[in-house]
């Protein structure tokens, strides 16, 4: 053997060597170095769970508290959050809620179809504007509005009164 192929095999053997080292020790030795990493991080995150749970709770206290103060309920029904609405509306457009009766339940299947009525008195401008809301917001099916025309014979007037019906399609539980 000259020394040409000492040489090439010399190199050989130490990249043979180099890529057995690495495959049986260096290989190893990064694999663990990410898995230990990786429960690093793991530990941060649970060091830090009590606190962010003390924090979520106190978040969520405030939030209810807010949510109290507005009077608002998560769990609000149609019925009451559509009371809401006319009485905001009431605040705006001079109108007066003259009957809020209770819904006629039917029920089919597997669904509940309420049907919710009021009586509404005002102008025909403000009853127009309450029927463009109630649409707008979408609460439920529009189903009819009926327009009546009344004598009041105390006041010696004419007062127009709206009669809106509402129905709300659930699912039975």
């Amino acid at each position: 053997m000259n020394d040409k192929q000492k040489n090439i095999a010399l190199v050989i053997g130490f990249v043979l060597l180099f890529i057995i080292s690495y495959v049986f020790s260096i290989q190893k030795t990064i694999d663990v170095k990410k898995s230990a990493k990786s429960l690093y991080k793991e530990k941060e995150l649970l060091e830090n769970a009590s606190q962010r749970i003390f924090l979520l709770q106190q978040e969520n206290k405030y939030l209810d508290s807010i949510l109290k103060a507005k009077e608002i309920s998560i769990e609000n029904s149609f019925q009451q959050t559509l009371l809401q609405k006319l009485n905001s509306f009431q605040a705006k457009v001079p109108i007066d809620i003259i009957a809020f009766s209770e819904p006629h339940t039917i029920e089919e299947n597997s669904t509940l179809l309420k049907t919710y009525s009021f009586e509404i008195k005002g102008t025909f401008n403000a009853l127009l504007q309450l029927l463009n809301t109630l649409e707008k917001q979408q609460l439920g099916k529009l189903v009819s509005v009926k327009f009546e025309k009344k004598k009041n014979y105390r006041r010696n007037r004419d007062e127009l009164i709206g009669h809106y019906f509402i129905q709300k399609r659930t699912q039975r539980e």
